[in-house]
């Protein structure tokens, strides 16, 4: 199993990636049999197919994922990683954004794979912001 520094890497590197517009880097960091849900209890996508669509559609929203310090279990296998992100809603306002604040849990496999992403955030955790991404600071 991957070392906890390991495994926050991976998901650090998969925000990284993901606000570089690299949907085939992003989703190289998953195993072929991934189960990705965002949010959880909003369905779940299985397979790098189905997650490449949810990539590619995240990146041309223009999504900006702000990171926070992950956080990694003692079982070898889980991070979790408290985020931001925003990302444009064609059913917002001109020149408004998405903002979500959210805690994705990772489950990295032996081969240092994501095999399992979920994201936890409700309704409360979403608002609406005023400005371009390029206005603020992502680090």
């Amino acid at each position: 199993m991957p070392d906890e520094a390991a495994r926050k890497r991976v998901a650090l590197e998969y925000c990284r990636r993901l606000n570089a517009g690299d949907v085939d880097g992003a989703l190289a960091l998953f195993a072929a049999d991934v189960r990705y849900e965002d949010p959880v209890g909003g369905g779940a996508l299985t397979g790098r197919a189905a997650v490449r669509a949810h990539l590619a559609e995240a990146v041309a929203n223009r999504v900006r994922e702000t990171p926070g310090e992950p956080v990694a279990a003692l079982d070898g296998e889980h991070v979790l990683l408290p985020c931001r992100a925003e990302l444009d809603d064609a059913r917002l306002p001109a020149g408004s954004r998405l903002s979500v604040n959210f805690v994705a849990m990772l489950r990295v496999g032996a081969d240092g794979l994501i095999r399992e992403m979920r994201m936890f955030w409700g309704r409360s955790d979403a608002t609406v912001v005023a400005g371009a991404p390029e206005a603020r600071v992502v680090r």
